[in-house]
């Protein structure tokens, strides 16, 4: 695969590029939520005032402009055209990683569709189901946990994948110095040894003389 004078393997160090920043900018947009999620979730006896805050918190989250929803997308779609380039021809033995790589990618955006999208809409709606709203918020907030687990256990598998490629060559390098070494020291030793068989031709062909 070439284009633009670029090769596969560069292009795949700009998909892997492309999975980290888009992973790493979508999970510090859901980190943001922390620190209301943290008193809902992790606080000893949260009171009114947290669920409260957090309820405020995500009902502004709703009436933000558009516009940021869709630079948010934006930057999904590139991890996901960065996943695509990945795949397209993956190395055999570390193909598995690669789909797991865009399986983790996939899920935390369904997550976020189904999960996190949909708690926030309830914020403005107060139809939470079959749970209270307080139940409804600490969900919400679970879900931002697994968003982030899930693309954490992406952004990990590729720089796993990145450094396993730059030790491999990193290795190969070194082989490919050490066997022109090699060569380079039979040569100058075949070379040695014919300018010994010509010196000696030389001393037998006086002698003859």
């Amino acid at each position: 695969m070439a284009f633009l004078g670029l090769s596969y393997e560069e292009f795949c160090t700009i998909g892997t590029g492309l999975i980290l920043v888009s992973s790493s900018f979508l999970m510090g947009v859901i980190f943001g939520n922390q620190p209301y999620d943290y008193n809902v979730l992790f606080k000893t006896n949260s009171t009114t005032e947290d669920f409260a805050a957090s309820l405020n918190h995500y009902q502004q989250i709703y009436n933000t402009n558009p516009k940021v929803f869709y630079v948010l997308m934006g930057v999904a779609t590139l991890g996901f055209i960065g996943s695509m380039i990945r795949i397209y021809k993956p190395n055999p033995e570390l193909q598995l990683f690669e789909y797991t790589s865009l399986g983790l990618f996939v899920f935390a955006i369904c997550i976020f569709i189904t999960n996190i999208k949909t708690g926030v809409e309830c914020t403005i709606s107060h139809q939470w189901g079959e749970v209270t709203e307080n139940q409804g918020l600490a969900v919400l907030a679970s879900s931002n946990i697994i968003f982030l687990f899930f693309l954490g256990g992406t952004v990990v598998l590729q720089a796993g994948l990145w450094y396993t490629n730059w030790e491999y060559q990193k290795r190969l390098k070194a082989f490919f110095a050490e066997e022109a070494a090699e060569r380079a020291a039979a040569v100058e030793k075949e070379a040695t040894a014919g300018q010994g068989k010509g010196k000696k031709a030389q001393k037998e062909n006086k002698k003859q003389k």
